[in-house]
């Protein structure tokens, strides 16, 4: 049964929910809801050694908006954060790459925080995090001790999840 630990707003009926799975896995769930009671499917859920990464990336987020630079920072499991120059959103999206293609495209699997969003998002960091067991001491993938070298980061299949099973 899924539990909800924790939801907070993030304005224009958008919610980042902490919640539990059926096999007791910690999610963060950010995603637009039709009402207060039910959420619709536009939105993303992220493992919170991902959301975990993502927050490492504030800095880098909030400089590329100051700057107004673009921002493609992969957060791992293809889930990209990106900013587009002269665009103040945030875009938080996993992406797949198509057959016979060399890029990423995006998937429908996201979502686009705008600015008040983005700030909000950013101010219950600590709540999100409260909420989550152990977050405080969660290493995020690329900081293992199995990616200290090369060979290491290309076999792992949250780090380079298209190529990892050719290593």
């Amino acid at each position: 049964m899924i539990s909800s630990c924790c939801k907070l707003s993030l304005e224009n009926g958008r919610f980042v929910e902490v919640y539990t799975t059926k096999d007791n896995e910690y999610r963060v769930d950010l995603r637009e809801w039709e009402s207060d009671r039910y959420p619709s499917r536009k939105g993303i859920s992220l493992k919170p050694d991902i959301f975990k990464t993502w927050t490492m990336a504030l800095d880098m987020i909030d400089n590329a908006l100051n700057k107004n630079e673009e921002l493609h920072y992969h957060m791992g499991s293809n889930i990209f954060c990106t900013i587009k120059k002269d665009n103040p959103c945030v875009d938080i999206r996993q992406y797949w790459q198509p057959i016979g293609q060399e890029t990423l495209a995006p998937t429908k699997k996201g979502l686009c925080l705008r600015p008040i969003e983005y700030r909000k998002l950013k101010s219950h960091v600590a709540e999100i995090g409260k909420a989550i067991p152990d977050f405080d001491s969660l290493v995020p993938c690329f900081m293992r001790d199995d990616h200290l070298n090369q060979l290491g980061l290309l076999q792992c299949p949250t780090c380079n999840p298209l190529e990892y099973t050719n290593w």
